[in-house]
């Protein structure tokens, strides 16, 4: 009897299982620095993005970061980017140098409250980036940062609408 229960319980769960849909299996990697460039993956992640990138940052100070957002802009790809307003005031910001490329910025912060302290970055609408990594010279060369790739479409729409409604509701640097 105790056999027959066994096997009954065991036919239903599978069959519990075979009639769910099968959930989406997210691709995920993980990069720790200093042991991993988290800088060189980014970068190259950026010459392969085609259509769209959007930069959700408190802060931006290296400028091969901010040079490799030039040229994604030069092949075509439409980069917006929000960030920090104090952080884009600062001597070693390259938000001045982006807007004057082109590159549309917005700032949260300053007279609002808080602090724009997002780091994610959304390349063609299909792979989230994000993670305690500042796109910074200090961060590349000194600090233990980490980032998280997602290649997973409901990951990767929830931060876009979050960067939407950033987007939405902050202003323009000129």
């Amino acid at each position: 009897m105790e056999r027959v229960k066994k096997r009954g319980l065991f036919l239903l769960l599978f069959f519990l299982w075979a009639l769910q849909e099968s959930p989406a299996i997210a691709e995920i990697e993980t990069l720790f620095s200093p042991e991993v460039s988290i800088k060189e993956n980014i970068l190259k992640e950026m010459e392969s993005t085609s259509s769209t990138l959007d930069l959700a940052i408190h802060e931006i100070t290296s400028l091969d970061m901010a040079q490799a957002l030039v040229k994604a802009k030069q092949r075509g790809v439409k980069v917006r980017i929000v960030a920090d307003s104090k952080q884009a005031k600062i001597k070693t910001s390259q938000i001045n140098y982006l807007i004057r490329q082109g590159i549309p910025v917005k700032v949260l912060g300053g007279k609002e409250k808080g602090v724009m302290n997002h780091r994610f970055a959304i390349f063609d609408g299909k792979r989230v980036l994000t993670g305690s990594f500042e796109w910074s010279e200090v961060s590349a060369k000194w600090n233990y940062e980490n980032i998280l790739m997602v290649h997973e479409s409901e990951v990767v729409a929830t931060f876009q609408k979050e960067f939407e409604r950033l987007w939405r509701e902050k202003r323009v640097i000129k």
